[in-house]
């Protein structure tokens, strides 16, 4: 049976089928409708997933689909829905620890700017792992953001395994149609404070900015994982809400790697970065 570290107290059922539609619901896409406090998800030659009340997660595979591929869509949109149903923040990023820092640092980007790379990295670097893909943002009692430890692997392709000294044959693969391997890491063992996002930026070239007002919320805006079903749950007000209140405390940077930097320079741009912020 699956668990998802990053919700450690949701209900996880396989039943054997799930409906076509949700009575009432919006579409976010082809595949995904929700109501308020359900989503719908229909992935096609796996299986469906229904998220109720950001609590219980329901999945029914098609016929002859392994666990292992049941187990890597639901820590994904599935994972994003329950988060969102809490009124909590799903981001699209890396998660880490610096070694003496105080505050985990999240690795943001579109897809292919390298985010998992970077994150494999800092772990041989003696970075902690918080989460990759779906990082769970949640507000602690003092209104000060945390971010939850996540399913202990980064998803490599076996190009970037390699350049890292890390031997991609050795290691699981995350589906096998889709050619990427599995780094295993050792995840913090609860909630620590989230200090940083860091936007790696495939226009930008080389500058490193900090951003601040408008642009700091924005960026944390495009950064949230499988946003359009905030509005199909209807949930937009919350949610700005939260993340404005995220936007206050958060040192926001965009780094610039239109360039494609060597590993060893994004490191040390990075690492340059959050010494300056001093946490």
């Amino acid at each position: 049976m699956i668990t998802i570290p990053e919700l450690p107290d949701v209900d996880i059922r396989r039943v054997a089928a799930l409906p076509d539609h949700l009575a009432g619901a919006v579409p976010v896409n082809g595949f995904v409708e929700a109501t308020p406090d359900r989503l719908l998800v229909r992935m096609p030659g796996i299986g469906r997933f229904l998220a109720e009340e950001g609590r219980r997660l329901l999945i029914a595979g098609e016929a002859g689909v392994s666990d292992a591929d049941l187990d890597y869509f639901a820590v994904r949109t599935p994972l994003a829905g329950l988060i969102h149903q809490r009124g909590e923040l799903p981001l699209h990023a890396a998660c880490l620890m610096p070694p003496e820092g105080q505050a985990a640092v999240a690795i943001s980007g579109a897809s292919g700017a390298g985010k998992s790379t970077l994150a494999a990295m800092l772990l041989g670097r003696g970075w902690r792992f918080v989460a990759d893909e779906v990082v769970r943002v949640t507000l602690g009692a003092e209104g000060r953001p945390l971010a939850w430890p996540g399913t202990p692997t980064v998803a490599l392709w076996p190009d970037a395994a390699q350049m890292l000294g890390i031997a991609p044959g050795a290691l699981p693969s995350a589906r096998p149609q889709h050619g990427r391997v599995l780094h295993q890491a050792i995840p913090m063992s609860g909630p620590v404070a989230l200090g940083h996002v860091v936007l790696l930026d495939l226009h930008r070239a080389g500058d490193t900015d900090r951003l601040n007002g408008v642009d700091r919320l924005e960026t944390l805006a495009a950064e949230v994982f499988r946003p359009r079903q905030v509005r199909a749950m209807g949930r937009q007000a919350a949610h700005m809400a939260m993340m404005t209140r995220l936007a206050a405390q958060l040192q926001v940077w965009r780094l610039g790697i239109a360039h494609r930097p060597p590993p060893d320079e994004l490191y040390q741009r990075l690492a340059e970065r959050v010494a300056e912020a001093g946490r």
